[in-house]
């Protein structure tokens, strides 16, 4: 995977910095071809990055996990509210394979659950945790990443 900077007027991420940015639970924006008719779609998700991927949960049988069945080429984004301190992101482009095991889709959602939120406990957390039975895994391997910071 190669890096480049997203922006002349900015400065680059340098590594630990990236690696610190991508363990902050941000929303990764994916964005990909919509399946039923062809056009740009963009989803956020809850995501982790681990080894060079990204891992997020989705529904099995939604838009996002059938579009990127049809079409595994994503655009991703993740950026910081600048409320949040000053500018910075990551941006490239990536493969998505989607995986359809209700066991590894379960294990996902509860590292982002503990990651988003903090807790398996909660309503919220037991939902979210019997919604990842009948969800499916998307990894998405970056061909290239954009950092920024200002």
């Amino acid at each position: 995977m190669r890096f480049t900077l997203a922006d002349r007027t900015a400065k680059p991420l340098e590594e630990n910095e990236l690696a610190e940015f991508l363990d902050q639970p941000n929303i990764l924006r994916i964005a990909m071809i919509d399946f039923r008719d062809g056009a740009p779609l963009v989803h956020p998700v809850w995501y982790y990055y681990r080894d060079g991927k990204f891992f997020a949960a989705v529904d099995r049988d939604g838009t996002k996990a059938q579009s990127l069945r049809k079409n595994p080429n994503v655009y991703f984004l993740i950026d910081i509210n600048p409320d949040d301190g000053p500018p910075r992101g990551v941006r490239g482009k990536g493969t998505a394979s989607v995986v359809d095991d209700p066991e590894y889709a379960t294990k996902v959602t509860s590292h982002n659950i503990l990651r988003y939120l903090g807790s398996l406990d909660d309503a919220v957390g037991q939902k979210l945790i019997e919604m990842g039975k009948s969800s499916s895994v998307i990894e998405i391997t970056p061909s290239y990443m954009a950092t920024w910071k200002f």
